[in-house]
């Protein structure tokens, strides 16, 4: 009985390690020649990577885990991988964050778009219905650099966000609540902050890292 408790102990651990990896969706940026916002979905023996932007397929696996790796094999995608040729990773899970990074792959496309990366937990992003007199407060220019500014406008009640030095086309901003909002394409929610007087003071947006971008306009 002594022997075997620690054994059961050791399963339950090792289970619930698998389960904080299976059937969970992460957002990040793959890398490579086509770097590009991506949901990275895993499921009970697979896993699935869409683009944020138009969900469109970029690749599904099956996949193996283990307390600290999973493992990958091509089923159908954009890669150039074949589909005998395993991809093997270390992932590390601190709250909503992980980390992945290349064990052993034989396939370079895979392991370029994924070595090194770093992800967040996804979750849904509901749409909420925001009056045009608080939209109107939030368009302006915002300064993340003084080459790198975001110009924010409002047309027939939504709001559009642009950065040309950002490669950030002309895109609409989802209401999540009268501050927040969710710019789909890159996958990033970005909170407005006003001041004392009650006047935007600034944006902050929430991607590996939080980024304060003052309104300047």
């Amino acid at each position: 009985m002594k022997k075997l408790f620690p054994l059961l102990l050791f399963a339950f651990f090792s289970t619930t390690l698998f389960a904080q990896l299976q059937n969970t969706t992460w957002m990040g940026t793959i890398r490579g020649d086509n770097p590009r916002n991506v949901l990275l979905i895993f499921k009970h023996d697979s896993a699935i990577v869409y683009t944020i932007s138009d969900n469109q397929l970029v690749e599904e696996m099956a996949c193996t885990f283990t307390p600290s790796t999973f493992t990958v094999k091509k089923v159908e995608g954009q890669s150039d991988c074949d589909n005998n040729t395993p991809g093997k990773y270390d992932y590390l899970i601190k709250g909503d964050r992980m980390t992945i990074k290349l064990a052993e792959d034989a396939c370079s496309d895979r392991s370029t778009a994924l070595d090194t990366t770093k992800w967040r937990r996804w979750k849904d992003h509901k749409e909420v219905k925001v009056s045009e007199n608080i939209l109107k407060q939030y368009v302006g220019v915002y300064e993340f650099s003084p080459v790198h500014l975001l110009t924010i406008t409002l047309e027939n009640g939504i709001l559009y966000i642009e950065g040309p030095n950002n490669n950030l086309p002309k895109t609409p901003l989802m209401p999540e609540s009268d501050t927040r909002f969710f710019l789909k394409i890159a996958g990033v929610e970005l909170d407005f902050v006003l001041d004392s007087s009650g006047k935007v003071e600034k944006c902050v947006s929430h991607e590996d890292m939080d980024y304060d971008l003052k309104k300047i306009k």
